[in-house]
């Protein structure tokens, strides 16, 4: 029986349906901020922008949803009389003070999390080196581009010049190593080498 429990612990690290609680309270009251929202729109929205990998339930959000209603950071209204259980959630001048502290705490909390990389590198079989690294390295460049999309307008023009140049410098960085550590393998794996060769 206890094999079992085991079992249903790692199916479900499997496939992580949702991120720390933390996480998603803070979500909820910043898109909220941005523009009133039903709990609905909600969960499709981190559903959509994660393609899938947190899909946090309705069990989930919506005690959420009351639990800032009833701290006062949110207000609930509902524009159907016929269906007054659809609430549209708005954002108060007390949530918004709260949605402004947050800020520094996120900006720090996004390179701790790239941090846990190492723990998730640390467990990886050599077999699986290669999609991580190549999955990952895509995924990188998606976020960046995506942030770079959505923020690139409210950013003063001399920091988006500067930010982008250090892309591309460190774009540079990768690069020169990865040229360094191939000609590395050609040089103590012809074979490797002839190899890459053909395949060109």
């Amino acid at each position: 029986m206890q094999g079992k429990h085991k079992d249903l612990d790692l199916e479900r690290f499997a496939k992580p349906q949702g991120a720390p609680r933390g996480l998603l309270l803070h979500y909820i009251l910043y898109k909220i901020s941005q523009k009133p929202s039903h709990g609905y729109e909600l969960l499709q929205e981190i559903e959509d922008k994660t393609e899938g990998a947190w899909r946090p339930g309705a069990g989930s959000i919506y005690p959420m949803l009351k639990k800032l209603v009833a701290q006062g950071f949110i207000k609930a209204k509902s524009p159907n009389k016929l269906h007054p259980s659809q609430r549209v959630y708005h954002i108060t001048a007390k949530g918004k003070l709260q949605v402004n502290g947050m800020k520094d705490s996120f900006s720090n909390a996004g390179h701790r999390w790239i941090s846990m990389r190492k723990i998730f590198i640390d467990m990886l079989e050599p077999k699986d080196i290669s999609k991580f690294f190549v999955d990952g390295a895509k995924m990188q460049f998606d976020a960046t581009r995506d942030v770079v999309d959505s923020k690139i307008d409210a950013i003063p023009s001399n920091e988006a010049a500067f930010l982008l140049k250090e892309y591309s410098l460190n774009l540079q960085r990768q690069l020169d190593w990865s040229n360094e550590v191939l000609l590395g393998l050609k040089q103590t794996n012809p074979a490797h080498a002839e190899a890459k060769i053909v395949s060109k």
